[in-house]
């Protein structure tokens, strides 16, 4: 996916966010922005609005002295999102169908994104998927390839949302299939890494590898061999969020392998899903 013009307006909205999480008092706030503009000015518009927010948030990073500033907002997330885990899969248990679900508990994870929000409304957002569901939705499809599939990779997005995941990881290893999730090698925004799979448990329902990069969604100039491999190889893909949209919608080789997972965040990613702001949807493009 290409940066549009509004993309520009993300890129120093996340460095102000940032800024904020790491107590950075306002006058060397106004300082590090008006010092990025000229950073910004600078940027390929060719290349995805992933890599470029990655690159903005790189700069104030080392602007601020600080490399994680999301950190204990990612322990908080993951925390919130550890007490409602049980009420989660009680969901499961009163549903018709426990994977379609699964999958919308998923889904309504991906609210929590502190790149762009400083709060959200989880329980609302679970009650929208759950009752509205998806503005575009190719499960009846993804079902005819997991029944053939033995293994289901999952490009994981944010921590707190890792939890989330961890409803649907189960009840895919329920069905009897191996599941591969893959976070961030280092720190970006509040994208789940390492440190959060162990604490929320993920690596006891999955193998957990990494993207062998911190770099937001999946930037083929930094993905370390193993992932391109898997990618490359894998029977059955679900991409969480946007970020990974944005870098994988248009690679022709994950085509009829690839579902994409996410909340439409953006006009501009709505633009090229074909769907609304404010939707969430569960595809194959």
């Amino acid at each position: 996916m290409k940066a549009y013009i509004d993309c520009v307006h993300c890129y120093l909205k996340q460095a102000a966010s940032c800024m904020a999480f790491a107590h950075v008092d306002e006058d060397r706030q106004h300082q590090v922005i008006y010092e990025l503009m000229d950073f910004v000015k600078g940027m390929d518009r060719r290349n995805t609005p992933a890599e470029n927010s990655t690159e903005a948030l790189l700069e104030v990073y080392k602007k601020i002295a600080n490399d994680d500033p999301y950190k204990e907002a990612k322990k908080s997330s993951n925390d919130l999102a550890l007490k409602l885990y049980p009420a989660l899969k009680d969901l499961l248990e009163d549903s018709e169908d426990r994977l379609y679900s699964a999958l919308k508990i998923s889904v309504a994870g991906n609210i929590i994104d502190l790149g762009i929000n400083k709060s959200f409304d989880i329980q609302g957002s679970l009650q929208y998927s759950l009752k509205t569901g998806f503005a575009k939705d190719d499960y009846r499809d993804f079902l005819g390839k997991l029944q053939k599939a033995k293994e289901v990779v999952i490009i994981g997005d944010n921590a707190g949302e890792i939890v989330f995941d961890r409803i649907l990881v189960e009840e895919l290893t329920r069905r009897g299939k191996k599941v591969i999730y893959v976070v961030k090698e280092g720190p970006i925004l509040n994208d789940s890494t390492m440190e959060d799979a162990f604490y929320i448990g993920m690596d006891k329902v999955a193998r957990v590898i990494t993207t062998g990069s911190r770099y937001l969604g999946v930037s083929f100039n930094h993905i370390s061999q193993e992932f391109l491999s898997l990618l490359q190889n894998s029977e059955l893909i679900i991409s969480k969020g946007q970020a990974n949209f944005e870098t994988l919608e248009d690679q022709s080789f994950t085509k009829g392998r690839i579902y994409y997972l996410l909340k439409i965040k953006c006009e501009g990613v709505g633009r090229v899903a074909g769907v609304n702001f404010g939707d969430i949807v569960f595809f194959n493009k």
